[in-house]
């Protein structure tokens, strides 16, 4: 393949992918491919931490252009000033934080994909406390010298909302909502943002020609070039344990349930996926999917669940914590 049009901004994939156990994959149609990943469990939970943790590092690349990336790379002692930039593009968290699953996206199709980003949206906020319009992330997949894939990202984390494992047909339901307004605006307001902002992603002449060419790709004459439209799309779910008798199982035993009842959420919803698919008439579409469950467990006397995952995380990301500091306890 040739040298690609634009590099991978994500700086350690293998780190990040480390994280989880080797995906599941459904080959849902020819052309929608769903991967469930599964974080590694410790102690009757998910390692929330460490992927906190490197969504934090990951938050860099995700949120600087290339041309402020490289800036950063050749200068480390402005790496402060940087991650402050990053920390204030993150909203305050509160009970809608969705850039959490944004991230989380970019990390997918960057880390396990390998389709690069095309668009840093983040630095194109006028403020922190509002989201940028449009799809969540636009990327670029080489399938085949010649041939791209531009993705719009969409990114749902949803609960179950009282009602015990509907958290995966909510999530997957309300992304095809989203999807079928992109494809009803004909792609437009992210097409034209990407060209708009292709010179903050590269400062090579050649690279930014065949990017406006991939594009817009000449109906004849010129270099042959195929680019299709095609979606990417993260769903955070939840699992309820909040019955789960952990302290009568081995640590193994855990890991083997929260992975079975992971994989039996994702199966009883692939009828969902093609009938959003057939419903909105998407079907031309190719499609990326990427799955998450967080828990619902009992914490130190509290339920907690998907929703204080999203507001922990929208907390790491912006460095403002809005939660009630904790009581000290008298000795």
């Amino acid at each position: 393949m040739s040298d690609p049009a634009l590099p991978l901004s994500l700086m350690n994939r293998d780190r990040f992918l480390a994280l989880f156990y080797e995906p599941e994959r459904f080959d849902i149609h020819a052309k929608t491919v769903l991967h469930l990943h599964v974080l590694r469990v410790d102690g009757g939970d998910f390692a929330i931490k460490p992927l906190f943790k490197e969504l934090v590092n990951n938050s860099i690349s995700y949120v600087l252009s290339r041309q402020n990336l490289e800036k950063l790379t050749s200068d480390l002692s402005r790496m402060g000033e940087f991650f402050r930039k990053t920390q204030m593009q993150f909203k305050a968290p509160d009970p809608n934080a969705g850039e959490g699953g944004e991230l989380l996206l970019y990390s997918f199709l960057e880390g396990h994909l390998g389709a690069p980003k095309i668009l840093s949206k983040m630095e194109l906020k006028t403020s922190p406390e509002h989201y940028v319009h449009g799809t969540d992330g636009v990327h670029l997949l080489e399938v085949a010298e010649g041939d791209y894939q531009l993705i719009f990202g969409e990114s749902k984390m949803y609960g179950d909302a009282g009602v015990v494992g509907a958290s995966v047909e909510r999530g997957i339901k309300a992304a095809f909502t989203s999807m079928g307004k992109v494809q009803e605006d004909d792609f437009d307001f992210d097409t034209w943002l990407v060209e708009s902002e292709l010179l903050k992603e590269s400062l090579d002449p050649a690279k930014v020609e065949l990017l406006a060419t991939i594009l817009l790709p000449p109906a004849s004459g010129g270099v042959q070039i195929t680019k299709s439209n095609a979606f990417g799309v993260f769903i955070g779910f939840e699992l309820d344990v909040t019955e789960y008798p952990f302290a009568e199982y081995t640590a193994t035993q855990i890991e083997e349930h929260l992975r079975a009842i992971a994989l039996t959420a994702i199966t009883d919803q692939i009828d969902t996926v093609k009938s959003e698919i057939q419903k909105r008439g998407l079907g031309g579409y190719q499609f990326h999917i990427y799955a998450v469950p967080f828990l619902k467990r009992n914490v130190n006397g509290t339920v907690r669940g998907i929703e204080d995952v999203r507001i922990d995380l929208a907390s790491e990301l912006s460095g403002k914590n809005l939660r009630p500091p904790k009581k000290q306890v008298t000795k």
